[in-house]
């Protein structure tokens, strides 16, 4: 064999390892690509994982807090949100009024009408005490058949609140079930100048303050120290109303 013959063997040996390690480092090249690939996608699939974990957390946070905070019968804040507003409100505010609503008698709506009557008044009180509320004006349903307001502003504002809430609910009647219903309100009110800055104390001078209108014919009462604070009668929400009498 020449030596031209073996120079060009030699050559094409050199080409065919070269071309064999070429294709080696690309079919590792690709196997390292498919890999990354996968790699990638099942991040991919990990990252929109979390991101729908977060969601549902953040959904149920959010359920969680509308129904910590929430009534479900009037879908007005509860007792928890009010206490919250009106901390928060004291915290801000140099003057704060609290006003307390009763209905009168509700009772006898449940028991003549049913108790979906007496949810469906329930919500319409709340919805004309929703038309009320104001940047400076918070709604809540406290319990039962009480409701609060909670006013910014100084004592003849929260007065003048107090004042429209029971023209709004006794001045109108309610439709239940086709008839009409005419319910009276006992509202009474307290501010911060009689109560200092513990909201459970504001709360409960207006809670006084309501029942003293409960039991006094009706018209709307402002908080005063002649009404004492812990009655010897027990709790105000115990002393009974000459209808009820």
């Amino acid at each position: 064999m020449s030596q031209t013959t073996n120079s060009f063997l030699t050559a094409a040996g050199g080409l065919l390892a070269g071309l064999t390690a070429a294709g080696l480092w690309a079919l590792r090249l690709r196997v390292l690509l498919a890999r990354t690939r996968h790699h990638l996608q099942a991040h991919d699939v990990l990252i929109r994982a979390a991101h729908a974990l977060v969601v549902d957390l953040r959904a149920e946070r959010d359920t969680y807090h509308r129904q910590a905070t929430r009534d479900d019968t009037t879908g007005l804040p509860n007792r928890r949100a009010a206490i919250t507003q009106l901390t928060r409100s004291i915290e801000e505010q140099t003057e704060v009024g609290v006003v307390v609503v009763d209905l009168v008698r509700f009772k006898l709506v449940n028991d003549r009408l049913g108790h979906r009557a007496g949810n469906t008044l329930l919500a319409q009180v709340a919805e004309r005490l929703r038309r009320l509320s104001r940047p400076d004006v918070f709604a809540a349903r406290l319990s039962g058949d009480e409701f609060t307001l909670i006013v910014s502003g100084d004592p003849a504002r929260t007065r003048t609140v107090a004042e429209r809430v029971r023209l709004h609910i006794s001045e109108v009647p309610f439709l239940l079930d086709g008839k009409q219903v005419n319910v009276l309100a006992s509202v009474g009110y307290a501010t911060t100048g009689q109560a200092g800055g513990d909201p459970e104390t504001l709360l409960h001078l207006a809670d006084i303050a309501m029942y003293w209108s409960k039991t006094h014919g009706g018209a709307v009462r402002g908080y005063a120290e002649s009404m004492g604070d812990t009655p010897a009668t027990g709790r105000p929400r115990d002393w009974s109303s000459p209808s009820d009498r």
